[in-house]
């Protein structure tokens, strides 16, 4: 459904906002740009509570670019997570760690010795990366974004390669013609419209209990959509964790 079509679903089958109700003016009580704002908050709250906008082709949000002796890379402002990232042209996906992980260094016992706590990788080609640094403000001032951090820091011949990433996001573009087609999948489009319609009857005749009732009914169900379509994320997102035996330095005997 593009904007259009919502727009009409919304005014006319949800709100039941028609210019014949009532005699007189013909206005009707929401103008379209009003249920437009509506409906891009219920777009993007829907992409943010659900997870449902999965992308990994859209290079602004999926390719970083490695810059000689950088660690950290703030990510475009859409993306929520990141479910994979693999160096362009590779097969194999790049372990994901945590900040404990790369920060767990520790001055050695005396009469204890570990080379891997004694010394860190210099700079050179990317092995692994990690999103849960602290978060930094982008242009706009907002604290909402993704920061990756990658190790050990590219040198200058690793500088210049992409990191190719698969992200969960957030719209990046609002709707505004009649002819734009939301970012959500289409099975959402009518599930979202629940709570614009929730935003535009919290506005009118707040001592009216019947359309305080009707808010409250259009935010469950939206919940309750949301719910559903975070479960079947998940649900695909799945992948048993492999187990086995004499697999951690030692080996069973019979």
């Amino acid at each position: 459904m593009n904007l259009g079509d919502l727009l009409a679903e919304l005014r006319e089958n949800i709100l039941n906002d028609r210019t014949d109700r009532v005699s007189g003016t013909s206005d009707y009580l929401w103008t379209d740009a009003t249920l437009t704002r509506y409906i891009n908050e219920a777009q993007r709250r829907f992409a943010v509570r659900g997870l449902v906008l999965r992308d990994g082709s859209t290079p602004e949000a999926t390719q970083v670019t490695m810059v000689a002796n950088q660690g950290q890379y703030v990510l475009h402002p859409s993306v929520i997570a990141v479910v994979s990232a693999q160096i362009s042209g590779r097969v194999v996906d790049l372990p994901r760690v945590g900040h404990s992980f790369l920060n767990m260094y520790r001055q050695p016992e005396e009469q204890w010795y570990d080379a891997g706590y004694l010394s860190a990788l210099p700079p050179g080609e990317i092995r692994c990366y990690g999103t849960d640094e602290e978060v930094t403000a982008d242009d706009s001032g907002s604290l909402s974004v993704v920061n990756m951090r990658v190790y050990p820091v590219p040198d200058t011949t690793f500088a210049g390669s992409t990191v190719q990433l698969r992200v969960i996001r957030k719209p990046m573009d609002p709707l505004s013609s009649p002819s734009d087609v939301p970012e959500i999948p289409e099975d959402h489009h009518l599930n979202m419209l629940d709570w614009a319609a929730f935003l535009a009857l919290r506005m009118v005749d707040n001592d009216d209990v019947t359309n305080m009732a009707r808010a409250a009914d259009f935010s469950n169900r939206f919940e309750a959509h949301v719910q559903e379509a975070r479960n079947e994320v998940m649900r695909r997102l799945y992948a048993p964790q492999p187990w086995g035996f004499g697999r951690g330095g030692f080996s069973w005997e019979h």
